[in-house]
């Protein structure tokens, strides 16, 4: 939920950090920490700040319940600063084995993650190693992570960033003079930058304060995947135990909340996680979203029945004509993005999230990832190659979906975990043969196959994919608002929400 900035050597161009600061404020309670050359900077409002040099500065923005330590860095004897947006999974078990600078009363990813990397850098020898051996080792080692993350480092002269290899957590940067980076790419348009790129999740980025160089680490992932063996059976076990197990270590030690569509992604997400939940003894709500009407939304309709036979507890949020065109003067700038479809899907998942912040909820799983891996679109049956293709989607998820999810989730304060994307289980699945995936008359052939497992009934296991546009009727409301406020198409209608 944290959100990132930065600014090194910009020179004449200098920076207005201005918008970042107030667009961060109408979110919500947001507090910052700036990280200048001489003084770290706390404030939890804009309007605190009257004057600020933002060149050679990092900022991160956060709730203030996550608010992460700064004494840990201020007394490791090294120039080093970290910033960063993580969602760590598995920092606790490896503070037991990283050694005696990982505090027991350590409690937050953040923490973790600046003492990691703290570490990570204190152990190199930078009169020694180059370049190619420093952002090798930093490499492999953020390999021990589980979790999704964003994140810049100075350490010593020079500026590192990296982000997970999935590429969940955003991260954009600028180099056209210096380096200036951010989570999100209008944080940097809107300071005056106009060379904003994303950041591949397979680079490491470095960049020399001295030298005013950039070196670009690339990073191997996915790159030699052996089909696996074995019976159809033997491969939906095995994918079982793999997403129960990536569920596992994703659920919070309180409440949460489950995108549920009732589709076969989700209704497979939320049986397991109410599976494990009643384990952990915390309890777990389906919000499924739609347009309000005489004829409920299919999504809706088909949640509340099957939520019934399978004991799910279920929220309802149904939106009506106008809310929607509220949203929409959120999301459309948000996402900064105005084509239908993107639009249309960053509604549910606005939706979705706004009614489980109101009950208190801070973590929402949901099943993005799952079309990707096991050949859910309909293009997939016009392709030669299916697992090429799934691979290449996987590949290119930062572009498509995980910034739009990732961006609407933290507007609202809701941290989303996404299971299918856990690394291991998309190695996996990228794995299996296609005749697992996808046969003459059925997509997604094995994942149903697990659905079956966990005797999901059969409106599920057979249930045609609806995108969550149509599913939701969101889509629908976007053709009415459209006729009716004048426009020839969708596409006009929401580009006059962009600010264009």
């Amino acid at each position: 939920m944290s959100r990132i900035a930065g600014y090194f050597n910009t020179g004449n161009m200098g920076v207005d950090t201005a918008p970042i600061f107030r667009d961060m404020e109408n979110r919500g309670k947001y507090d910052a920490l700036i990280y200048t050359r001489d003084e770290l900077i706390s404030f939890s409002s804009g309007s605190q700040l009257s004057e600020l040099t933002a060149d050679d500065s990092m900022i991160s923005f956060f709730d203030p319940s996550m608010a992460p330590s700064t004494t840990h860095l201020s007394g490791s004897g090294a120039d080093i600063t970290v910033v960063c947006d993580v969602d760590l999974y598995n920092w606790d078990e490896l503070c037991n084995t990283q050694g005696s600078i990982f505090s027991d009363t350590m409690d937050n990813g953040v923490d973790f993650m600046q003492l990691f990397l703290s570490d990570i850098f204190k152990r190199m020898n930078f009169e020694v190693s180059g370049i190619s051996q420093t952002l090798a080792f930093l490499d492999s080692s953020l390999r021990k992570l589980r979790g999704v993350y964003a994140f810049a480092c100075k350490a010593n002269d020079r500026i590192y960033l990296a982000r997970d290899l999935i590429g969940v957590k955003p991260l954009w940067y600028d180099v056209s003079e210096g380096l200036a980076f951010a989570s999100e790419k209008k944080f940097l348009e809107k300071s005056g930058y106009t060379e904003v790129k994303e950041l591949s999740p397979r680079q490491i980025l470095c960049y020399d304060l001295k030298d005013d160089t950039v070196t670009m680490h690339e990073r191997e992932f996915l790159s030699q995947l052996p089909e696996v063996k074995g019976s159809e059976d033997d491969v939906r076990d095995k994918l079982l135990a793999l997403l129960r197990e990536a569920v596992s270590v994703r659920v919070p030690d309180e409440d949460f909340g489950v995108m549920f569509s009732a589709g076969i992604d989700s209704t497979i997400l939320a049986s397991i996680c109410n599976e494990i939940a009643k384990e952990k003894s915390v309890s777990v709500t389906c919000y499924t979203v739609g347009l309000s009407g005489e004829v409920s939304s299919p999504d809706i309709a088909c949640a509340k029945r099957i939520s019934e036979e399978l004991g799910f507890d279920l929220k309802i949020h149904e939106v009506d004509l106008e809310a929607v065109e509220e949203y929409l003067g959120l999301v459309v700038p948000l996402i900064e993005d105005a084509s239908v479809p993107k639009t249309g899907v960053a509604m549910t998942m606005y939706a979705a999230s706004v009614a489980a912040k109101k009950d208190g909820i801070n973590v929402l799983f949901a099943g993005a990832g799952a079309d990707e891996l096991f050949a859910g679109y309909n293009r997939y049956k016009r392709s030669d190659n299916i697992n090429r293709d799934c691979l290449k989607d996987i590949l290119e998820m930062h572009e498509v979906n995980t910034y739009r999810d990732d961006t609407v989730a933290a507007f609202t304060g809701v941290s989303l975990r996404l299971p299918y994307l856990d690394e291991r289980f998309v190695e996996y699945s990228l794995a299996i043969p296609e005749k697992f995936k996808m046969s003459e008359s059925m997509n997604k052939v094995v994942l149903r196959r697990v659905g079956e497992k966990l005797d999901l009934p059969k409106v599920i296991t057979k249930r045609s994919k609806k995108a969550a546009q149509y599913g939701s009727r969101f889509d629908k409301a976007l053709t009415k608002l459209a006729k009716r406020a004048g426009f020839g198409n969708k596409t006009e209608y929401i580009n006059s929400f962009s600010g264009e």
